[in-house]
């Protein structure tokens, strides 16, 4: 099974499972392979710093992590952390302190903190973690996307919940259907329902869109381009999508929405609140967002759940060349990174093997029989306790950050919805192909943060600009030869060496 197919299930999860079966290190073999049987020889406590999600914040209780501690042997002592991640982590790294175990929430932390030494290469002691590397093997996709520019990994990757977070577009089927309306295939067709949607709730602000220029990023392929630097895999060229002529098509539809009152007049300063709150209250009936609130947002409305539903759209498409897509962003931006000064540096590693284990995958997706699941005629089901997974994740800890590297998403199949199982199915369907994730030099990451920096902000004052109706659309050639002077060519180099290194580093590990 291929990462980038996107098509998880049950056959996909299958071929996960019988490649680490394969490196001789299921249940029956641990012991001879140093891995789960040598965990359980001893008890151990050690340090790890991981995110705190506002909606599953974590618990010590939590009794994911008693379970991981009665298979392995080893607990943590956890230190959560619920905002601005990034700042916490690099005081902790720069100080000394590291923890044994930590999330890093990029690839490039990981890999500049792990070029100082302070995080181990886990390509080293692959030796000491057969199933790590028979997932690699298996999944080379995988492996160009945790590289460090030379090559080195420091980051291991989480896989999984990536299928829950995939973007969409969602519509008020409950709404539709009371005015017999029909989904929009188009932007024309878009346009056109939300104007009747304008006319029937005249306060609303028919289609959802929120945090700044953010929206573009999943309108994007409906145009057939992209809202930054994008490897284009049909004529096998790096391109900007801003300077694109369908991306000013694109930057029209959206100009339109927003002078007649189809989007809200405030939506870049909206977060996530506000856009909850407009589809919650009536006053929004198109979205375009992470697929699971077709099942969340009806729990917050608790009594009235009933009276709100939301549905999968297809992607609307706007251009002839534009496709149905919806933007796949593939593997998760967060992965593991051991401290290269642990005095337990071996145990962990065997610990993180041991979660790409068959045994490892079981027990982090499911927990433990006769406490989060029960079997019956041969067939796990999760308890009645859990009313849906984000409920299973508030109460357990299972599938929050730090408590997994892969997971089994086809076991929460059940704790979907009719409509969000049916949807899963359709969406790998409607997807763009994850775009290539790169390793930067030093030098590389001078050029995008200064030179690319500069491109962006100007990129992005523009663009608003152009929405908001403060700049007039004939003045867009003015503003494709000022970015494209700011340095576009420099940054897409820099996407081009890295790739083709990139590529180099996968073609030799074949």
């Amino acid at each position: 099974m291929k990462f980038w197919n996107r098509k998880w299930g049950r056959v996909a999860l299958a071929a996960v499972l019988t490649g680490a079966l394969l490196s001789g290190c299921a249940k029956g073999e641990a012991g001879k392979e140093g891995n789960a049987g040598a965990l359980g020889t001893k008890e151990i406590t050690l340090d790890m710093m991981t995110f705190s999600h506002t909606n599953w914040p974590y618990k010590e209780n939590w009794p994911i992590y008693q379970y991981l501690k009665e298979a392995t042997g080893i607990s943590f002592k956890v230190q959560p952390v619920m905002s601005d991640y990034t700042t916490t982590m690099n005081l902790a790294i720069s100080s000394g302190e590291i923890p044994d175990l930590m999330m890093v929430n990029s690839l490039n932390a990981a890999n500049t903190h792990g070029a100082s030494g302070a995080f181990v290469d886990y390509f080293e002691h692959l030796d000491k973690m057969p199933n790590y590397k028979k997932f690699l093997e298996d999944h080379p996709e995988v492996k160009a996307a945790i590289l460090s520019p030379e090559g080195k990994n420091y980051f291991m990757p989480l896989y999984g919940l990536e299928q829950q977070s995939r973007r969409s577009w969602l519509y008020r089927d409950d709404i539709f259907k009371k005015h017999d309306l029909t989904p929009p295939t188009t932007y024309d067709e878009l346009y056109t329902v939300a104007k009747k949607l304008k006319e029937l709730y005249p306060d609303s602000f028919p289609i959802a869109v929120f945090n700044g220029l953010s929206p573009l990023v999943n309108m994007a392929p409906a145009f057939n381009t992209s809202s930054s630097y994008y490897y284009d895999y049909e004529k096998e060229e790096w391109r900007y999508g801003p300077t694109e002529d369908n991306y000013r098509i694109m930057v029209e539809y959206m100009n339109k929405f927003y002078t007649e009152g189809l989007i809200a007049p405030d939506f870049m300063a909206h977060k996530r609140k506000q856009f909850n709150d407009l589809l919650l209250q009536n006053k929004a009936f198109i979205a375009s967002d992470y697929i699971g609130i077709m099942d969340e947002l009806p729990l917050m409305l608790g009594d009235k759940a009933s009276e709100f539903s939301l549905d999968y759209m297809l992607p609307p498409v706007g251009t002839p060349d534009g496709k149905s897509h919806n933007v796949f962003a593939g593997l998760q931006t967060d992965g593991f990174a051991v401290a290269a000064n642990s005095k337990e540096r071996d145990t962990l590693l065997q610990y993180l093997d041991f979660l790409y284990s068959p045994e490892g995958i079981e027990l982090a997706t499911w927990g433990k029989e006769g406490e989060t699941y029960t079997t019956q005629n041969g067939v796990r089901k999760f308890k009645d306790d859990y009313k849906e997974f984000g409920d299973l994740r508030t109460k357990t800890g299972i599938a929050t950050i730090g408590a997994h590297t892969v997971l089994d998403m086809s076991a929460f199949e059940s704790m979907y919805s009719p409509k969000m199982q049916a949807a899963m199915k359709i969406a790998p369907e409607h997807e763009t192909k994850p775009q290539p994730r790169l390793a930067y030099t030093n030098e590389e990451n001078e050029v995008l943060s200064m030179v690319g920096e500069t491109v962006k902000k100007y990129h992005e004052e523009q663009i608003a600009k152009f929405i908001l109706g403060q700049k007039k659309m004939d003045e867009w050639d003015a503003y494709v030869a000022e970015v494209n002077r700011l340095g576009v060519q420099q940054v897409l180099d820099v996407h081009k060496s890295a790739y083709e290194r990139t590529q180099k580093f996968v073609n030799e590990g074949k």
